[in-house]
């Protein structure tokens, strides 16, 4: 038995119709690197390549990827010289920026479906990601989603803290004048929702290589392709 609404049939639920209502978000954040573009696990094989080289260490990049999936090349060096005893050499991060260069430019591929996404949006969107300003602007070129985005991109590497502190996606926001709870946060990474949600915003996980279920125990609303976001942001 159903409640009748005020005129004697079923009350209907309120379905955004983006021909003839105004969406339910007045702003769009892109995580970068494994949301727009295919980046992480080339970042995460020279990092494991350069601690070989540099040690006796046999490191396990299907490991390595997991456990280091979002995390800052910082942090990344200091968790791994701690917990293995391991003396990065004074040329990596050299090393490491030229060879990720190198392997972006030769094999970089923006998502399966974020082009057709991105058209369909409505409202504006920007990035905010932890790489640095460079970083982007190169992988969105690359991919060719400059256009898209024009200057609204927003480095982690310039905000007090990087993710998971929520400083660069609430910078985004302001930035747009936008609430944060007028926000959707596209995420892939447990630092990347950590920090929207922090944040305030509404968070969408992709799930490529971090496990729905994860995502959506830290505040994620969890997807596995970039055309299911689009029916589920009825776009």
């Amino acid at each position: 038995m159903f409640c009748k609404g005020i005129y004697g049939y079923p009350p209907h639920k309120q379905v955004y119709n983006p021909a003839s209502m105004k969406p339910p978000f007045d702003l769009v954040i892109f995580d970068c690197d494994g949301v727009l573009v295919d980046s992480e696990p080339f970042a995460n094989q020279v990092f494991v390549q350069l601690v070989r080289e540099s040690s006796n260490l046999d490191l396990d990049e299907t490991v390595y990827l997991k456990k280091f999936y979002g995390v800052t090349l910082p942090n990344r060096m200091k968790i791994t010289a701690e917990e293995l005893n391991w003396t990065p050499p004074s040329t990596f991060l050299e090393d490491f920026n030229s060879r990720l260069k190198t392997l972006t430019e030769e094999r970089l591929q923006p998502i399966e479906g974020i082009h057709t996404l991105i058209n369909s949006i409505p409202t504006p969107i920007c990035v905010a990601s932890n790489g640095t300003r460079e970083e982007i602007v190169h992988r969105l070129k690359i991919s060719g989603l400059t256009e898209k985005f024009g200057k609204s991109i927003f480095s982690g590497h310039e905000m007090p803290q990087p993710k998971p502190a929520p400083d660069v996606y609430l910078a985004a926001a302001r930035s747009f004048g936008a609430s944060p709870s007028r926000c959707i946060v596209i995420e892939d990474s447990i630092p990347g929702v950590t920090a929207g949600v922090k944040a305030g915003m509404k968070v969408y996980g992709f799930a490529a290589y971090t496990p729905a279920a994860e995502l959506q125990k830290i505040g994620a609303i969890p997807f596995s392709a970039m055309n299911e976001l689009k029916k589920m942001l009825a776009l």
